[in-house]
């Protein structure tokens, strides 16, 4: 019987790098960056309200503000005068301590310098997209970063053997086409293993969404961008009989095949929670193994939260991730798509590692029991309320913050 040939959920837009460093969310470099005018003041115990009022007045102080609970008061000051107004404060008999308003970072912000291109990752409308149109990673990072030990699959071209924000993260290497060699000469699997796990905070390139967990790189498409069926269904059965708890298929074919189906449920049963990609022809037409019960299918979302133009939809699909110039990894070698080293590629390829971004941060956490409740975790806590996708294709995009966030005390 004559072997299907599976195409790749290649990107429908290519843009170029740019060498430019953005601006994080701060950039402090010394001593710790406070409000320029606002100081915290803390009374001691009996002070009445006519002693804080006078103290207050004499030192040009307004209040704006209170934390009850602690009895501090935001105090407004002259811009510029936080340093000479906390000692004035602290002059004063009725004063318990007096303390600039500090500005403290988000943990999960990390030092790569591309981070503030991955608009995916943490949205603030820097490509003129809608502010928090992501899936939270920063948020997520301050509960979980992952761990080594979760690995994620990346069943694609190949993965740059080399690169400075991947090297350090493969843990195995399969090669299960004709290709010469198990390194990405297409360039397509290495941008998706950098979206799902790069290495992060590590001062170079782009932050990956799984942080810590390390990748596999299974290479079951040929150098050309395709491959058979049975390649994928050797590169699934690898993955799930060599640990992984995640594997990320950013390719599809048109045609169903039981053979690749039982590879997926096999994988299913080892364990693994497997992400593919929903496919780029804009229509409800099904994608293989997306299609599958036992795989995440994703669609693609743009900067504001709508569907990717590209992408396509339908009741089978399960989630959303972005998916529209999304910036990653590229091979430091020549390749076919062009690019070297980094840059920026659009699909639901692009989307799907997101998702396994995410899975991999759930396994890290009280979640991460078993695939059954990682997968569901993933799904239930995906954003949906006004979300274009949601409202009108009845997607969630998925929320890695929302997925690892514990529960509350009250729950």
């Amino acid at each position: 019987m004559k072997l299907m040939r599976v195409c790749l959920v290649l990107c429908l837009i290519l843009s170029l790098i740019v060498f430019a460093v953005p601006v994080l969310a701060t950039g402090k470099t010394g001593a710790s960056e406070c409000a320029p005018d606002r100081v915290l003041v803390k009374f001691k115990a009996g002070a009445d309200e006519v002693v804080k009022k006078n103290i207050h007045a004499k030192h040009g102080g307004r209040v704006v503000d209170e934390i009850a609970a602690l009895g501090v008061q935001v105090v407004e000051v002259p811009a510029g005068k936080v340093k000479e107004k906390v000692r004035a404060y602290k002059q004063e008999n009725a004063i318990e301590y007096a303390e600039p308003d500090f500005v403290a970072e988000a943990v999960g912000l990390p030092n790569d310098p591309y981070f503030g291109k991955q608009w995916g990752l943490n949205n603030t409308g820097q490509t003129g997209g809608t502010p928090d149109a992501d899936i939270d990673a920063p948020e997520a990072w301050d509960i979980t970063t992952g761990d080594a030990g979760i690995k994620i699959a990346v069943l694609d071209t190949g993965v740059d053997q080399n690169h400075e924000d991947l090297a350090g993260k493969i843990v195995a290497n399969k090669n299960f086409t004709r290709s010469r060699t198990v390194d990405d000469l297409y360039g397509h699997g290495t941008h998706v293993a950098g979206i799902a796990a790069a290495m992060t905070n590590n001062g170079r390139g782009v932050a990956g969404g799984g942080y810590n967990c390390t990748i596999m790189n299974g290479k079951v498409l040929g150098d050309t961008g395709s491959g058979y069926y049975s390649w994928i269904a050797n590169g699934i059965i690898w993955a799930a009989e060599n640990g992984a708890k995640v594997i990320n298929m950013s390719l599809g074919g048109t045609e169903p095949s039981s053979t690749l189906e039982a590879a997926v449920n096999y994988a299913w049963t080892k364990g693994a929670v497997l992400a593919a990609a929903a496919g780029n022809s804009n229509t409800n037409d099904p994608l293989y193994p997306a299609c599958y019960a036992n795989c995440i299918a994703v669609a693609a979302t743009d900067q504001n939260d709508a569907k990717a133009g590209f992408s396509s939809y339908g009741e089978w699909v399960d989630v959303a991730a972005p998916g529209v110039d999304i910036f990653s990894t590229l091979p430091n070698h020549r390749n076919r798509i062009g690019i070297l080293n980094y840059g920026s590629l659009s699909g639901t390829s692009m989307a799907t590692p997101y998702v396994s971004g995410v899975a991999g941060l759930v396994w890290a956490t009280g979640y991460g029991t078993d695939n059954v409740s990682a997968r569901s975790r993933i799904e239930s806590t995906a954003d949906q309320d006004l979300l274009p996708i949601w409202t009108d294709y009845g997607i969630p995009r998925v929320n890695a913050y929302g997925a690892v966030q514990p529960p509350s005390p009250s729950a």
